[in-house]
Formats: C-alpha cells, sequence, structure tokens
C-alpha cells in the first residue's frame, strides 16, 4: 500500500512536471495550434498537486510511518489538528504546499477574463516555468513521498513548539502571500516582453496585488501574535532573521500596491512596479533561501541542508540576472512621458516609496551583514532591536507625514497652505490631545510625541476621507478601502509607541502563598501541581490577580516536559484586559525550593491587534470590492 501510494504520488508530481514544460512552450511556439486550452492544461497541472498534497495528508492522518516524512514529524498520539498542521510543519511538506499554492494562482489567472489571449498565455508560460524549478526541487532534493525500509511502530513527533492551533492557519495563509507575487512577477515579465506595462495592465495585476498583500499582512499577523502567545518572550516582534524575512518583501511590496494605483490612475511609475513586483517575488525567494538553506538557527527554520540552500540560491540567481536584465532592455520602451508637478500625490508617493525602500534596506543590512560576517571571517555578530529601533524611528516621523499629507494632495497640482487650512480642525484637535496626553504622563520623549501627534492626525484624515457625510447617511467613498488600512496604521504605530514605553517587567523568585507585585497589579501565588497527559509531563503554576482588591482573574502557566520528541516548552499565561495584557511566564525551575516567574504589563495590545486587523481589512475591500470593475475596465 505504502509503495503504491508513494508510486501514484511522484507519478503526479511528473505529470505537473511535464504540463508544466507544455505550458511554457506559449514562450517560444511560432504556430498557433493548440490540442488543449490554457485553462485545461493549468487544471491537469493543479489537480496533479492537489492530489499528491491529499495523499501526504492521507499519510500523515493515517500514521504511515513507512513515509520518512511522517517517521520523522509525526506521532501516533497526536491530535488530528497537529497531524494536519504536520504535514506543512516541515521542510519538505511545506515546499510542497508552496508549490500547490504556486499552480492554484496559476489555474485561477488561466480562468480569467481580464486580459487578452495572448497576454494571458505569456504569462502562465512564465509561472510554468517556475514551477517546473520549484517541482524539480521537490523530486531531486525535497522528495516528501520517500519511503523507508524499516517497520516503525511510532514517530519522532512534530516539534512542540509548533503543536499549536494557529500554526494550523498560520503558514497556509503566509504562503498565499508569499507565492501570490509570483504571478505578479509572471505579469510584469509578461509586460516587459509585450511592452504592455500601462493602464490595463496595472487594471489586471491590482486585485491580485493586493489579494497577495493582504494574505501575507495577514500570515505575518498570525505569526507575531502566535510569537506573542507561544513563545513566551514577552513581546510580538523579536527581529528574528526569518520574522526579517517575511517584513522585507511586505514593504517592497507596500511600495508595490501604490505605484499600481498612481500606474492605473496616470500612467507613470511604470519602471518602478516593475522593479518592485521583481524585487518583491525576489525577496520572496530570499526568505525561502534562508529558512531552508540551514544558514540560520531559528524557532522557523526547517532544513539545514546546503543542497538545498545552493538549489535555491541558483534558482534566486537565474530569476533575478533574468528578470533584470530584460527590464535593462525594455525599460525605455515601456517608460511614458510624465510630468507631475512637485506638490501633487504621485510626488508624495514616491517620496513614500523612497522611505519604505530605505526601511527594507536597514531591515536588509540588519539581516544580512551578521550572516556575512559569519561566513566570511567565522565571527558572530548579533544585531538587537536597538539597531533597528534608532535606525528606522527617524524615517517612520516622515513616513507617517507623508502618508497624511499624499492622499490630500491631487493628481496635479496643491496648495499645500489650502491643505493645512483645510485640516485646520483636525489638526487642532489632534495637537490639543497630544499636549495634553505629554502632560499627563511625562514618559514620552519628543519623537515619541511626534509620532503619536502624526498617528493621530492620520487615524482621523483617513477615516474622514473615506466616509462621505450626508445628511443622516454615511456613504462609503471608492477610497474606503485604503482609508481603513491607513487608519490601521496609525492605530499601530500608536499602541507601539504606547507599548515600547509603558510595558512593564519584572521577575521574581517565588514560592507558594508569596503575593508578588507589579504596578499595582497583586499576584496571589496559591498553588503548583504537576501533571502527566498523553505525550508530555508538566508543572503548572496557579496564581490569582487583583488590582485595588478587585479579583481579575486566574493565571496557569506551565513548563512541559515531551519526551517525543524530548523537548521543554513554556507555555505563558494571559489575562486580556482592553487596555493591557497581564502575562505571566513560568521558567524551567532551578531548585525545588522555589519557582522563577516572569510578570509583563504589556499595554495596548488589544489596540495593536485592531490596528493590524484594519491594515488587513482594508486591502481585502480593495481586493474585492473593485475586482469585476477591474476586469470590465481591462476587457475594455
Amino acid at each position: 500500500m505504502s509503495l503504491t501510494l508513494s508510486y501514484i504520488a511522484n507519478s503526479l508530481l511528473i505529470l505537473c512536471l511535464v504540463t508544466s514544460i507544455i505550458q511554457s512552450r506559449f514562450l517560444f511556439k511560432t504556430q498557433n495550434y493548440n490540442l488543449l486550452s490554457i485553462s485545461q492544461i493549468s487544471a491537469i497541472q493543479f489537480l496533479s498537486i492537489l492530489v499528491s498534497f491529499f495523499i501526504l495528508i492521507f499519510l500523515f492522518i493515517t500514521s504511515d510511518f513507512n513515509f520518512d516524512l511522517v517517521y520523522f514529524h509525526s506521532h501516533s498520539e497526536k491530535p488530528l489538528i497537529y497531524k494536519l498542521s504536520g504535514v506543512w510543519g516541515n521542510h519538505e511538506g511545506s515546499m510542497l504546499l508552496w508549490i500547490l499554492i504556486l499552480v492554484l494562482f496559476n489555474f485561477l489567472f488561466s480562468l480569467s477574463k481580464s486580459s487578452s489571449k495572448k497576454f494571458k498565455e505569456i504569462t502562465v508560460a512564465v509561472q510554468s516555468l517556475m514551477i517546473f524549478g520549484f517541482v524539480l526541487f521537490l523530486l531531486l532534493l525535497s522528495n516528501p513521498f520517500n519511503t523507508n525500509n524499516e517497520n516503525f511502530n511510532d514517530g519522532l513527533g512534530l516539534n512542540p513548539i509548533l503543536q499549536d492551533p494557529l500554526l494550523a492557519i498560520h503558514p497556509p495563509i503566509l504562503y498565499i502571500g508569499y507565492v501570490g507575487f509570483s504571478l505578479i512577477f509572471s505579469l510584469s515579465i509578461t509586460g516587459l516582453l509585450t511592452n504592455e506595462v500601462d493602464k490595463k495592465w496595472a487594471t489586471i495585476a491590482k486585485p491580485w496585488v493586493f489579494a497577495a498583500w493582504s494574505f501575507l499582512t495577514a500570515g505575518i499577523a498570525l505569526g507575531s501574535y502566535w510569537a506573542y502567545y507561544e513563545l513566551g518572550w514577552g513581546g510580538y516582534w523579536f527581529w528574528d532573521p526569518v520574522e526579517n524575512a517575511s517584513l522585507m518583501p511586505w514593504l517592497s511590496a507596500t511600495a508595490l500596491i501604490h505605484c499600481v494605483v498612481v500606474l492605473q490612475r496616470k500612467n507613470t511609475m511604470q519602471s518602478w512596479t516593475m522593479v518592485l513586483a521583481i524585487l518583491t517575488f525576489s525577496l520572496s525567494l530570499v526568505g525561502t533561501f534562508l529558512v531552508r538553506s540551514g544558514v540560520l538557527n531559528s524557532v522557523h527554520t526547517f532544513a539545514s541542508d546546503p543542497g538545498r540552500g545552493l538549489y535555491i540560491l541558483i534558482f534566486l540567481f537565474i530569476i533575478l540576472s533574468t528578470s533584470f536584465f530584460l527590464f535593462a532592455l525594455k525599460s525605455e520602451k515601456i517608460n511614458k512621458p510624465s510630468l507631475h508637478n512637485i506638490s501633487s500625490r504621485n510626488t508624495g508617493i514616491m517620496v513614500n516609496n523612497w522611505l519604505l525602500i530605505s526601511i527594507l534596506i536597514v531591515v536588509f543590512l540588519g539581516t544580512m551583514y551578521p550572516l556575512a560576517t559569519d561566513l566570511l571571517y567565522n565571527q558572530s555578530l548579533t544585531v538587537g532591536p536597538q539597531y533597528y529601533a534608532i535606525s528606522i524611528t527617524p524615517i517612520i516621523v516622515l513616513f507617517l507625514f507623508f502618508m497624511i499629507l499624499s492622499p490630500q494632495l491631487s493628481w496635479r497640482e496643491s496648495k499645500l497652505l489650502k491643505i493645512l487650512y483645510e485640516m485646520r480642525y483636525i489638526l487642532i484637535s489632534c495637537l490639543t490631545i497630544t499636549f495634553l496626553t505629554s502632560l499627563y504622563y511625562d514618559l514620552f520623549n519628543f519623537t515619541e510625541i511626534l509620532i503619536i501627534f502624526l498617528s493621530l492626525i492620520l487615524i482621523i484624515s483617513s477615516l474622514s476621507s473615506g466616509l462621505n457625510f450626508k445628511s443622516t447617511k454615511v456613504i462609503l467613498k471608492s477610497n474606503f478601502g485604503q482609508s481603513i488600512a491607513h487608519a490601521g496604521f496609525g492605530i499601530f504605530m500608536l499602541a507601539v509607541v504606547s507599548n515600547a514605553v509603558y510595558s512593564q517587567e519584572k521577575i521574581y523568585d517565588a514560592k507558594v502563598g508569596s503575593k508578588l507585585q507589579l504596578e499595582e497589579y497583586i499576584f496571589d501565588f496559591k498553588n503548583i501541581e504537576q501533571e502527566e497527559k498523553d505525550n508530555f509531563n508538566s508543572i503548572r503554576a496557579y496564581l490569582s490577580l487583583s488590582k485595588n482588591g478587585k479579583n481579575l482573574g486566574e493565571f496557569s502557566p506551565e513548563i512541559r516536559f515531551y519526551s517525543d520528541p524530548p523537548t521543554i516548552t513554556s507555555e505563558t499565561s494571559i489575562i486580556h484586559q482592553f487596555f493591557s495584557d497581564v502575562y505571566v511566564v513560568m521558567n524551567v525551575p532551578q531548585n525545588q525550593e522555589s519557582i522563577s516567574l516572569r510578570l509583563h504589563i504589556k499595554p495596548f495590545m488589544n489596540i495593536l491587534w485592531l490596528g493590524v486587523i484594519m491594515i488587513i481589512l482594508g486591502g481585502i475591500i480593495t481586493a474585492i470590492l473593485n475586482r469585476k470593475k477591474y476586469e470590465e475596465n481591462a476587457i475594455n
């Protein structure tokens, strides 16, 4: 049975490889004949990968330990949800998921009616070449369907840190964002080959760009939330190199969505759009290289095989060199003459793009420079949060300023004094709120006060620009999605600054019966118990929380000791309040007399997650509500 399933699954992978070669013929064909349409071949391509993926799911659900992947990453006693997350909680399975999403986007685009037949054929051909490269990688170096000759009774189990319900949905959503930009890359190559980088191109690409960007944002947010409550480090972002690897394509993608808007509206920024489309997908591949090459030691990494890393590095080099070489040949042909005033919206968007790229460069250097020093000099170098805070904060201030200013500018020419006069009530109210806040709370420095002031203006001006108030009705404007996203970013920045200033932490070596205090909160250490579960043992502490004599809830942090595989994890316990989270972590006991407890107060966390949700919703609204209009315009 196992050998049969392995044979079927590998045959399906080979079928996908063959269909990718067939699809790529559209780049080179000279005669106009087709035995099957591109949508039919794409359907075969998609079904072959989909069925092979379902076979892998079946192997994990049935705990077929005759397959190496199941043996190394599953266990018969694991709950069903963790068996499912185990499918992509490893290198080989995650790469199969990557290919499935790659093929899915190819299939969906082959069904779309928003472009000409020639344009669609070339796009599908470019996408199929990438599919070919990844399927070949899977077959040669990362085959998830390799079998063994042993009769194992059980598996080694999934990394306990990854045994979390959120990890069942975080990777697929993140991958949809990552891989979604492969289609944007294919569209950009098609635009360069056909010299058709114009309003129509932007109309075709826009919903796909916003959809991929929304999924990427959601994937990063889910990963941050998982890290916040699971890793026990007391934060939502740690500048981990693999976290940075997901942030870098997000930064370039954020610049890209604004360029696409300008290209659709004013038929300009062709070169910027192409560079950012190529760069965004290339940075997605950089993230793939970092995770799968073994150059990093992180909770996110899957593989330590230099052969895999070398293949991805060569693949990345081929994509970068060929795409930018093509851009160099075609850039003069795709650019359209554009004359815009320095006080126009085009200029504002261009400045913000440069600021986003500046942040990208800071993150890229902070991520790659330590790797380079380790490789060249065999010396470890750590780049901590302070580097990013000092480098990025001045850029963020300018970025917020131009986020406020750009939507207020017209596409041709604007008078800045007129804009200031129209915003006078918003400016005065925000200045008043910021002044009163700085008087009452004296912990803020000038930079933090400035960010709060600009964030407040951004929130109010964005919401007011996206809504049209007529008598008793509130009408949503066409830019409502953009307004929600911009307001969400302002809320996010407010929460980040407030959280950084007012977060509190204290570590106690406590005994049962102790009363611990952090600010006005009292932690009553009531009890400690040892528990035995199916696949781990745990030490769990019980504490109650009170403030001013009022009971606010119970904590139950724990330390888990897993046997398959041998791992120790720390499980946090959090009481969520509207304005702050109270967060308790228990560290591994060093002696029998006391327990080490780390107490945190994390203010404005709910506000922070609200801002992130608004950013995601803004992208989704823009992608969905205008989809039909985009397709109609593209056909016309």
